[in-house]
């Protein structure tokens, strides 16, 4: 990769600063996005590391729900739904990396990582009814 400063030496075509370092780098104000979703985007990213191995494989089960009449939209979401989707999750994720160093049950058999992945997962869906909410409701007739 090209560092930064010879991007832009005279009789060289500039490049755009975004594209010169393959991702959008952070800018307090970015036209595309709103501040709800900027304000979301800088959280996710102290997240720990664990959380964000896990969000990604959350956002995707959300994008596979969010249709209309998604029971995701539903007034009392299925439980039993919800557990299998977190399930589906935790069984996609990569337990050998961090399986030795914790305990994956508490003291009441408990699976806190299962958990973990469910938390997650209710908490995307809420944001994502909220922004569905915001929407219908900032709609113009």
């Amino acid at each position: 990769m090209t560092p930064y400063y010879e991007q832009y030496l005279p009789g060289q075509n500039p490049t755009p600063f975004y594209e010169a370092h393959g991702r959008y780098p952070f800018c307090p104000f970015c036209p595309w996005e709103d501040e709800k979703a900027r304000d979301q985007r800088k959280f996710r990213e102290l997240y720990p590391a664990l959380a964000r191995q896990i969000q990604p494989l959350v956002e995707e089960e959300c994008d596979r729900m969010e249709y209309d009449g998604s029971f995701m939209f539903d007034e009392y979401p299925d439980q039993l739904q919800i557990r299998r989707i977190s399930r589906r999750v935790y069984d996609r994720l990569n337990k050998k990396d961090y399986q030795d160093d914790l305990m994956m049950q508490d003291t009441n058999g408990r699976n806190w990582m299962e958990d973990f992945v469910t938390m997650m997962l209710l908490n995307e869906m809420y944001q994502r009814r909220c922004r569905r909410r915001d929407r219908r409701c900032n709609r113009m007739y």
